[in-house]
């Protein structure tokens, strides 16, 4: 009987123990036994507290995860120790970045009716950006220019002519008219600055071509712009999976929607001519709209789609530059630069578009340099051409046969040139080289003239201050000056005042002194010879008092 109880009483406290989660305290003589001897066995009952304990931790950080999850989409936690100089601490969820459609348009997001972007905002997101360097300064006539320009997807932008009674400015969401139907875009450009536009791309003012803006974007044509937006990726993939399966060797770059939904513009490249009737027929029934197959070449696509140059920054074709100039090897050639084409194509295959940036000047500074490749004669031998630094002027010799190169400016050439025509030689190659210096001398030569010059400001700064310092301290001590030297002659004044009466009362002492105290021949041998007054004391002494 007694076992039954003490076997329903352990079951009991064992519940209590499981519903109330209570960790079971150490017994005291498990305390003592753990202080006194280290080789301590916990008892079944820590073992089962402790379990339970690890899968209450367990429990709690997996609905955490789940929380995170469900928060920040997959989150995996790392299974061991990471370094946080190396990588993020896993328990802090990062969002994913989101790329948004409306990047392209100039916008970072959908736009609200009758709120213009930013320009700030539009700058930031958008590719080819237009600066309007006239906002701020009055207009030549009171009547405003009723042509603005209009942007749409990446570079695409267009004129519009601006109804009566609408005055819309730069950034505003407008709706203008499409072919057909209406398209949605963003005012780029208004005023004197879309005139010069408008002449620089050789579009008249007057010309019927021109096209009509309606009014500003309702919520209405929002709304429907922003569900064309949103499947223009999906048109994307949709697109090259049809012309693979018809086999079209083409490339389908980007897809532009119409505000509207009714019109569907279709990028590709391609190296031939390509029969596309079909493919137009079954994207018109796979998207419900009309479809408009546009060709571009590789540049264009280098611009839509983006990417980094070999010099670490984004292309230029897809921030700032608008057209695109024939680039030939030539101007590699004009600025001394080696012909391989490995590294002077650029991510689209052609040659890169900033070669031609410097190409002018280069053009022009060897304009003052001797014919290239042209050999000089001295006394000492034949001299052959091997290279020239156009912005330096040097031009490189050297004798022939050998390897040693020899650096002399394109003025010293000209003049060998000029001797040898008046079969003259001189005497050899030597007399003529100049000492260069590398860059990193000349950077640091520069850095140093720089530095020279900060000091040197620093030092005439600093002697100004001084000098005005000092003519200030000057006026102030001239004033001091001149109120010292009346006090000082006032002082001088009382002073010989005091001595003149300490020495008429010295004499009115003495012939009682001599008188009181007589001496001897030799003692007054012996006595030193009596001091005698100052002349100018005597003087005062026997002076009148009045008279000073």
């Amino acid at each position: 009987m007694s076992n039954d109880n003490n076997h329903h009483g352990k079951q009991e406290q064992h519940d209590k123990t499981d519903k109330e989660e209570k960790v079971i305290p150490p017994t005291p003589a498990a305390a003592s036994s753990n202080d006194e001897d280290e080789d301590y066995i916990a008892t079944p009952e820590e073992i089962a507290a402790e379990a339970r304990r690890s899968a209450e931790r367990r429990a709690r950080k997996h609905e955490s995860e789940k929380k995170t999850e469900s928060e920040f989409g997959e989150f995996v936690p790392a299974d061991s120790l990471i370094d946080p100089y190396e990588e993020p601490d896993p328990t802090i969820p990062w969002p994913a970045f989101e790329e948004s459609a409306f990047m392209s348009r100039g916008c970072r997001s959908c736009p609200k009716a009758y709120q213009p972007v930013s320009m700030t905002e539009t700058c930031m997101c958008s590719k080819v950006t237009s600066t309007n360097w006239l906002s701020g300064v009055r207009q030549p006539c009171d009547a405003a220019f009723n042509v603005v320009e209009v942007r749409f997807k990446n570079n695409r932008k267009d004129f519009f002519r601006l109804p009566d009674g609408i005055d819309v400015t730069e950034g505003d969401v407008v709706a203008v008219e499409g072919a057909p139907g209406h398209d949605v875009g963003i005012v780029t450009l208004t005023g004197e600055v879309c005139r010069l536009q408008m002449k620089k791309r050789g579009v008249a003012i007057d010309s019927p071509d021109i096209r009509k803006l309606f009014r500003r974007a309702k919520p209405i044509d929002i709304e429907k712009w922003a569900e064309a937006i949103s499947e223009e990726q999906n048109a994307i993939r949709r697109t090259r999976k049809i012309a693979d399966e018809m086999g079209l060797v083409m490339k389908i770059d980007d897809v532009e929607f119409q505000g509207d939904h009714s019109k569907a513009i279709f990028y590709y490249t391609a190296d031939d001519r390509v029969d596309f009737r079909n493919l137009i027929k079954v994207l018109a029934e796979e998207f419900k709209v009309r479809v408009e197959m546009k060709q571009i070449g590789v540049r264009q696509e280098a611009s839509r789609i983006g990417g980094l140059g070999t010099c670490g920054r984004e292309l230029c074709c897809c921030t700032w530059l608008t057209n695109f100039k024939s680039v030939t090897t030539g101007a590699a050639k004009v600025q001394q630069i080696h012909p391989n084409p490995q590294k002077l194509a650029g991510q689209c295959g052609k040659l890169k578009c900033c070669l031609n940036y410097e190409a002018e000047v280069y053009a022009d500074a060897l304009k003052k340099f001797p014919p290239a490749g042209q050999a000089i004669r001295f006394q000492k031998g034949l001299a052959l051409y091997k290279k020239t630094d156009v912005l330096r002027g040097i031009m490189w010799y050297a004798y022939e046969g050998e390897s040693e190169l020899m650096a002399i400016t394109a003025e010293d050439v000209k003049k060998v040139i000029e001797m040898n025509r008046n079969q003259q030689y001189p005497e050899r190659l030597e007399d003529f080289q100049v000492q260069l210096m590398s860059t990193s001398a000349l950077e640091q030569e520069s850095s140093n003239a720089e530095f020279e010059s900060e000091l040197q400001k620093l030092a005439d700064a600093r002697d100004r201050r001084n000098g005005e310092q000092n003519g200030r301290r000057n006026g102030n001590g001239e004033r001091s000056n001149r109120n010292g030297e009346r006090a000082d002659s006032h002082n001088n004044r009382k002073e010989r005042n005091e001595r003149g009466e300490r020495n008429e009362r010295g004499d009115r002492r003495q012939p009682r002194e001599r008188n009181n105290a007589p001496q001897t021949q030799q003692n007054a041998a012996n006595q030193p010879a009596p001091r005698q007054s100052n002349p100018r004391h005597r003087n005062k002494r026997n002076t009148p008092r009045d008279s000073q």
